[in-house]
């Protein structure tokens, strides 16, 4: 059964979902001259599988009709009750490769758990091999599986819109903490510092010519560039300045230059990453729930903040901590219109409907710019 807490439904009885979601499309600038602050959710694979669990996740991920049949039944719940539909009902099966295959990384598929990339190896000897493969690929005749293509034009023959490719990827930091176990990483980074000097070079050259391509197969021309990178909590200041900023300066320049998005999401405690994240450009960010809302408004004056309320707080706190804590977001970061509220991260597993009407209800009734328009 989905999760609806009937609590949290009795405090929201007067909430109109579609007006809100109208008035909502009003509120997506960085300025005051707008209704309310906006907001926005982002329920991902580990939410929806205890929402509507799923008999099997391992199903979820290889069977096209389970997935979309799951999608669609989850669909008609946040539809009706949060007046918004958050997941594809017509999935692929197939998808280009990743970059981090490149590198001899690979998922796993374990029940119960989101797929997990393993790497290939600790030698750091095997290690330099791999980076010479990689070196030596052909991406163009790499890049896209043959059963994605397929797919691709199976899609296209119907008149089924495409997407495009290319928009964004895991940063640096994750990256190089999947491709080689994260402890082994930073032992190299000590131990064997010109290998790891050759991959984060390696890297970057890679990344920007992958998603070249991915952008020209898709007819891609639009600039901009999204990350996640959870993993950067696990570097201090001089690592990230070492191994993770210099990727990212690279590819930031080139498929997101002068004034195009360049956007952020971390689920991790990388506060004192912010000068850096600033130095390259990113104004747009999403970061761990324990980074302060006034320290990321401190550090980056003119980036759009979307964020801060802690999943786990939205999940288990009572409805005036979570409305304590949108308000004093607000009050830290989004008074002068830079804010878009939503968790400090994915919606965390186990939310249900109703305590999502809640935030919903906190921020039409907390974060005005000016008052609600009068019903008619």
């Amino acid at each position: 059964m989905p999760i609806i807490e009937q609590d949290f439904l009795e405090l929201t009885r007067s909430l109109d979902a579609q007006a809100f979601w109208a008035e909502n499309e009003l509120c997506q600038t960085f300025t005051t001259a707008k209704p309310r602050c906006s907001l926005s959710f982002s329920p991902d694979d580990h939410w929806i599988f205890e929402f509507a669990p799923a008999s099997s996740t391992i199903r979820y991920y290889q069977d096209k009709a389970y997935r979309d049949d799951l999608h669609r039944q989850v669909n008609q719940v946040t539809q009706a009750y949060v007046g918004k539909t958050f997941f594809d009902e017509d999935t692929w099966q197939h998808s280009p490769k990743r970059i981090e295959n490149l590198f001899g990384c690979e998922f796993l598929y374990l029940e119960g758990s989101t797929p997990w990339l393993t790497p290939e190896t600790e030698d750091p000897d095997e290690f330099a091999r791999i980076l010479d493969r990689a070196e030596a690929t052909d991406l163009e005749s790499w890049s896209f599986p043959d059963a994605f293509l397929r797919e691709w034009e199976e899609r296209e023959k119907a008149g089924k819109v495409l997407p495009k490719l290319g928009t964004g990827s895991r940063g640096p930091a994750t990256i190089i903490t999947s491709i080689i176990h994260p402890e082994t990483a930073f032992y190299w980074m000590f131990d064997h510092p010109a290998l790891m000097a050759r991959l984060t070079e390696l890297l970057a050259e890679k990344m920007i010519e992958f998603n070249r391509i991915l952008r020209r197969f898709s007819a891609n021309s639009e600039a901009g560039w999204w990350i996640t990178d959870d993993n950067s909590a696990l570097f201090n200041p001089e690592l990230y300045l070492t191994y993770c900023f210099p990727v990212l300066e690279r590819v930031l320049n080139a498929l997101a230059p002068g004034t195009a998005r360049r956007y952020q999401h971390s689920d991790s405690a990388m506060g004192h990453l912010l000068d850096q994240q600033y130095a390259l450009g990113i104004r747009d960010v999403n970061y761990g729930p324990t980074v302060d809302a006034g320290l990321i408004r401190e550090k980056m004056p003119d980036a759009w903040i979307q964020g801060q309320l802690p999943p786990f707080l939205l999940r288990n706190g009572s409805a005036e901590e979570i409305r304590a804590r949108i308000v004093e977001d607000f009050r830290k970061a989004g008074a002068r219109g830079g804010m878009n509220i939503t968790t400090a991260g994915s919606l965390a597993a186990g939310t249900g409907v109703g305590r999502m009407r809640w935030m919903m209800q906190v921020v039409q009734d907390e974060c005005r710019f000016s008052t609600p328009r009068q019903k008619e």
